[in-house]
């Protein structure tokens, strides 16, 4: 099959996986110009009625669901003696694959995995499609995490019947038997929450790097489903929280009644385990028999009740009257006083007009909920029942929602998509930084925190490719000048600093701190030394000579200006002789002068500088 074309436009290039009745390529689309997985029904199978048919449902199953978590179906055909199904193509591995390379794979990465599994499993099921075969070779994971669950070869639309293939022992259910729930072990129709229970066990592979039931033969495998509870994940990792694990042993019942009836219920409850790892959220429903002994003992409490009503009655038509005088001598007691509503569950508007009626001013707050949706009463202040004073204020708590998003994966985007993507999330601090990058002016490089579950409170930072300008050539030029240049090009003015020199004109640009021709962002602040006026210098009207009697002398001049600064006007070491020294203040007028040598005060005379 290697480099055949198949249809006029599918180039087969290579095997990248096999399959009980299919192989599945890597091709090339000459049409769509882009590469797809090719899935091709082996020769030998060409004549089976059953497995053409099973390769046809497939199609048929694929071509109800397009959804992000779900390898999508492009094309349909037959080539010759060729059936095959054209793929959106993932390039990556699959998810049994990742659980051998790993080992185990971390709580929280599993938890936003199976997320996303279930999203793809709740799509195929409101489209009416079970899939009968979820297990980690049928789950795809591309090189950036995403999740695609694929083949849908023994998938059933839930208005058809369950088909058996005929092996050489007789009839044997279909699916992979270290998946399969226990009714697809026992050859019973497989529906929605047969899926869950693999889903549970795919969960339970990655979290412990072993399936809950594992045997020498496929039917002790099968018994296992059917007949064994699996052990707690925890007995193999300790790092599982106590909620997950209720989670998945939920998942993981044996009778379908008492697992997630939908993906949706059970990928709230995984939500749930992030903001309560301890768990004792997850809740059965009761048995049907308990459900009858329930029933039974309410109907006997109701029979307790009518006889016991039945003897009360007689008693409390003695006490009416006395009951009546209590009841007006109360009303008097407790004039203006009212009930407090109960709130909880109410939209806010419909709680305040609730409070409002009763005479009860409200104050409101809020707090995130995972119970219950943006804009619902999660608690009050005062009980529902209980009588206070009219005009008593009563705090409601209303939902923000909940804490929690999905951050999604922004590189590549363009800024303005991201931001949008991040504001409507309910993310409160998202800022934007800029660097310099080979990608295209406003395209997202890099992002904080990683793609996945996030709390609205954490500071989201994308990491921008910004725009690149060239630092224009400033020395030379007057402050204003060089700050007009600079703005032009997108760049600013930093810090300014003075510098002396020797020719420069009074504040012209000595120096920029960044060099002329380098490209840096747009907006970067350019820092610049401006020449500075000269100091003034004053000299003695008349040379000053030193007399120094012996070589290697400490020879040290200092200045008394009129101001009465000091300072050291000159300092070496002389040999004997006399010496003409150089001296200059920023002064004019009369100036002490002091000579020391070696330390010791020699002379002290009076010069005028001008």
């Amino acid at each position: 099959m290697i480099g055949r074309v198949l249809s006029g436009r599918y180039v087969v290039e290579a095997v990248v996986g096999t399959g009980g009745m299919a192989v599945v390529y890597r091709a090339y689309d000459r049409v769509r110009k882009q590469t797809v997985a090719l899935k091709v029904l082996r020769p030998e199978y060409e004549s089976d009625l059953e497995f053409v048919r099973r390769f046809s449902r497939e199609a048929e199953a694929a071509s109800k669901v397009s959804h992000e978590n779900i390898a999508n179906l492009l094309d349909v055909g037959i080539d010759g003696d060729v059936r095959y199904i054209v793929m959106e193509f993932v390039d990556g591995q699959t998810l049994k694959d990742m659980i051998r390379a790993q080992g185990r794979i971390k709580p929280d990465q599993a938890l936003r995995m199976t997320i996303r599994i279930l999203a793809a499993v709740d799509h195929a099921h409101r489209n009416g499609i079970v899939h009968r075969d979820i297990k980690p070779q049928n789950i795809l994971v591309d090189r950036q995490g995403h999740v695609k669950v694929a083949d849908f070869g023994i998938a059933r639309l839930k208005t058809a019947q369950t088909t058996m293939i005929d092996g050489e022992n007789g009839a044997s259910a279909l699916g992979s038997v270290h998946y399969f729930s226990p009714e697809q072990a026992r050859g019973e129709v497989a529906d929605e929450k047969s899926d869950l229970y693999s889903v549970g066990v795919v969960m339970y592979e990655m979290l412990t790097g072993h399936v809950p039931f594992d045997g020498e033969t496929s039917v002790s495998v099968a018994l296992k489903h059917v007949n064994e509870e699996p052990k707690s994940m925890r007995l193999y990792q300790s790092g599982i929280s106590k909620a997950l694990d209720e989670v998945v042993m939920r998942a993981l019942c044996k009778d379908a009644s008492k697992r997630y009836q939908t993906a949706a219920e059970m990928a709230a409850d995984l939500r749930r385990t992030i903001t309560h790892p301890r768990g004792g959220f997850v809740r059965y429903p009761p048995d049907p028999e308990e459900a009858e002994r329930q029933r039974e003992v309410r109907r006997r409490k109701r029979q307790r009740d009518q006889h016991r009503f039945i003897r009360l009655a007689l008693m409390a038509g003695v006490l009416v009257l006395l009951c009546v005088a209590m009841v007006v001598c109360l009303l008097f007691v407790i004039g203006g006083r009212t009930g407090v509503p109960r709130v909880v569950g109410l939209t806010q508007e419909q709680a305040l007009e609730a409070l409002s009626e009763a005479n009860l001013p409200a104050s409101v707050e809020t707090a995130y909920s995972e119970e219950y949706g943006a804009g619902y009463v999660v608690s009050q202040s005062r009980q529902a029942g209980l009588r206070v004073k009219e005009g008593t204020e009563v705090t409601i708590v209303v939902s923000a929602g909940s804490q929690w998003f999905y951050m999604d994966d922004y590189v590549g985007w363009s800024e303005a998509e991201a931001l949008s993507s991040l504001a409507s999330s309910g993310a409160k601090s998202i800022t934007s930084q800029y660097v310099q990058s080979d990608a295209a002016a406003g395209t997202v490089i890099d992002q904080t925190p990683a793609q996945g579950w996030q709390s609205k409170d954490e500071p989201v930072v994308i990491t921008v490719s910004g725009r690149s300008v060239q630092v224009p050539a400033l020395e030379g030029l007057e402050l204003g000048g060089a700050q007009a240049l600079l703005e032009a090009e997108g760049l600013r003015l930093g810090e300014v600093d003075a510098g002396e020199s020797a020719d420069a004109p009074e504040g012209t640009v000595l120096t920029q701190s960044v060099p002329p021709d380098t490209k840096v962002l747009a907006g970067t602040a350019v820092n610049v030394t401006v020449s500075a006026a000269a100091p003034a210098a004053y000299y003695p009207q008349s040379p000053f000579t030193v007399v120094v009697p012996l070589d290697e002398l400490r020879v040290e001049v200092r200045l008394t200006a009129p101001s009465g600064a000091e300072s050291l006007a000159y300092a070496d070491e002389l040999p004997a002789g006399t010496h003409a020294v150089e001296l200059s203040s920023d002064e004019p007028g009369t100036h002490v002068v002091r000579v020391y040598l070696d330390g010791v005060l020699t002379d002290t005379v009076e010069l005028t500088f001008d």
